[in-house]
């Protein structure tokens, strides 16, 4: 998250600076809001400004932001007066010196789930936190493929995501069918196919009625076939063949079905290598990664870590129906130090269960219960 701190005060503008750089939080300093409006632009995120200034006061530097950005105001000399003309403009949190540190980053994490939400610009920001800068690369790339129709392939390690950016690159597309995803290691061999490709009535003893392949339900839209590398040999070369046919044969059909599908894959397998094993056909490979896209794994995106952990806390709170609960100072470097070898999906859990075992309103580190810290 990218946010502008505009505040007159140095001292109080240095040590906000310091405590939100150490929450994760990416900040750049504005002593006065007219030095903040000639170099804000749409990557900023929040803007969290003082009401009382040189220059241009608080009130006067929102009204000239125009609904533009999400705000927190500060302020010493709080008036109900100035309360009053914050809410008219749309400023909703008004926080008073002296407040607590967190007070002020819950007013952060408010705003960065109602701006998820709310916000509608073709920006990676508005469907994935991604502050950390080996992410935001993947991202841009993705957002460039996505308005193509070419194959994409995701690479990277269990549970770092790859379904979440498979249905990113479908929703940023410009395909108006559905968004199908399967898992090529959760379905028995002997039923991928039928899967896939579907079957007519009487291609075998159970095939009572038609049925569609998943091919066929994606027929204008994305198919998201991860854990490829599990993928029989045998199945491959039927894939391949549809690929470059754009056409397949249900099960029992001499029928061929047209289809207009955009395949993207993923697999946490050394797929070079499986190709040099011969598991894997390397003719396949090239035509599923026109643009291969390697996401990296957690514990190398460190700036997303707390943001991910915290847009995971107050969705468990709501799940749950649990009080509202933060993370200690000491559970927060707990969570930047541990390895994450289990990823985004490991985290996931870690947060649950410290939501519900937790026994007071602040996380402790022991209530993550890593092992390697």
């Amino acid at each position: 998250m990218k946010i502008a701190l505009v505040e007159d005060d140095i001292n109080m503008r240095k040590s906000l600076v310091l405590a939100l750089k150490s929450e994760g939080y990416e900040i750049k300093e504005f002593r006065n809001a007219v030095d903040a409006l000639k170099k804000l632009d749409e990557s900023f995120d929040l803007i969290i400004t003082d009401i009382t200034m040189p220059k241009m006061d608080g009130i006067e530097f929102v009204k000239k932001l125009n609904g533009k950005y999400e705000v927190i105001m500060i302020t010493g000399n709080a008036s109900l007066d100035m309360a009053i003309e914050c809410i008219k403009l749309g400023v909703k949190d008004f926080l008073t010196k002296p407040f607590e540190l967190e007070d002020l980053i819950k007013a952060i994490e408010n705003k960065r789930i109602y701006t998820q939400k709310t916000k509608n610009k073709e920006d990676i920001k508005s469907d994935f936190i991604c502050e950390d800068e080996n992410t935001k690369k993947v991202f841009e790339i993705a957002k460039k493929a996505a308005v193509t129709n070419v194959p994409v392939m995701l690479l990277g390690q269990s549970g770092v995501g790859k379904e979440e950016f498979a249905k990113f690159i479908h929703k940023k597309s410009k395909r108006k069918g559905k968004f199908v995803a399967v898992n090529m290691s959760a379905i028995p061999e002997n039923l991928i196919e039928s899967e896939l490709f579907g079957y007519v009535k009487g291609a075998f003893t159970d095939a009572v009625t038609d049925k569609k392949g998943l091919f066929e339900l994606a027929n204008g839209g994305s198919l998201f076939l991860d854990e490829i590398g599990e993928m029989s040999y045998n199945l491959q070369a039927k894939l391949l063949r549809v690929l470059q046919e754009k056409e397949f044969f249900p099960l029992g059909s001499v029928k061929p079905v047209k289809i207009d599908v955009r395949i993207i894959s993923a697999t946490n397998q050394d797929i070079e290598k499986n190709i040099k094993e011969g598991k894997f056909r390397e003719d396949l490979y090239y035509r599923l990664s026109t643009i291969p896209l390697t996401i990296p794994p957690l514990r190398e995106r460190k700036n997303d870590i707390l943001p991910i952990a915290n847009e995971i806390l107050q969705k468990s709170i709501k799940e749950f129906d649990m009080p509202k609960k933060v993370f200690s100072k000491e559970a927060k470097k707990a969570l930047l130090e541990y390895e994450w070898p289990g990823n985004i999906r490991e985290l996931i859990n870690v947060v649950k269960r410290a939501v519900i075992l937790s026994e007071n309103d602040e996380i402790k580190a022991k209530d993550l219960y890593l092992v390697n810290i």
